[in-house]
């Protein structure tokens, strides 16, 4: 039986690349992901509001996340945030000690989440700096370009620029997604995602926790 995991993020193009490494890390266990938080249409596009402040208002706010996983017969839940704003959610401390930076997050995250909901169905996908820090191993081979985690959008940006760009603004676009889809098309087996997993701190926790539920599926 395929076991379903929804996932609460910043946006449709974080949704993209989660739902890739989900699916393609876990295809041996008949794993697929449906959008929680923000929804997407059939056409691809954002459904409501997203950033990190729609996370974080998601996952406190009444029973929604809990009845709307329940409903959805999700057996996990991913909640994925970007660290470069940490400072508006106030939790960064030392922004240099990535796994103080990582703790103060998670604990953030863990204040926020409603009483009810299950800790043990929650996996965190705590994107330092940002997500497209994750996509850099998937694009290139330089070890010094894989493991940085500043301005990780621009690094990226060098590498797809025969394709086009992705900024900011047009991230969730229906063009960014394509450029999306054509960075993740290049790792689908585990053995390359966990490769490249192992140059950002917590890409390499949310793989290492994709792994401890694999019998659990």
């Amino acid at each position: 039986m395929s076991a379903k995991i929804g996932i609460v993020c910043e946006g449709v193009s974080d949704y993209k690349i989660i739902k890739h490494i989900v699916e393609r890390y876990l295809r041996n266990n008949d794993v697929y992901t449906i959008p929680l938080k923000p929804k997407i249409t059939a056409q691809g596009k954002q459904d409501g509001y997203g950033t990190w402040q729609g996370v974080f208002k998601y996952i406190s706010g009444d029973d929604q996340l809990i009845v709307e996983a329940v409903n959805e017969g999700c057996k996990y839940i991913i909640i994925q945030i970007d660290t470069d704003v940490c400072e508006e959610y106030g939790v960064c401390g030392d922004s240099n000690n990535l796994e103080e930076l990582y703790n103060n997050v998670k604990n953030k995250l863990n204040e926020t989440l409603h009483q009810e909901i299950n800790r043990d169905a929650i996996i965190y996908a705590i994107s330092i700096n940002e997500i497209e820090c994750w996509l850099i191993p998937f694009i290139s081979s330089n070890e010094e370009e894989c493991s940085n985690n500043d301005r990780c959008l621009n690094i990226v940006n060098r590498h797809i620029r025969t394709l086009g760009t992705i900024d900011k603004d047009n991230k969730n676009s229906i063009k960014a997604q394509a450029l999306y889809g054509e960075i993740l098309s290049n790792k689908k087996k585990s053995k390359d995602i966990f490769a490249a997993s192992r140059f950002n701190y917590g890409f390499s926790h949310f793989i290492d926790k994709l792994d401890s539920i694999k019998d659990l599926l």
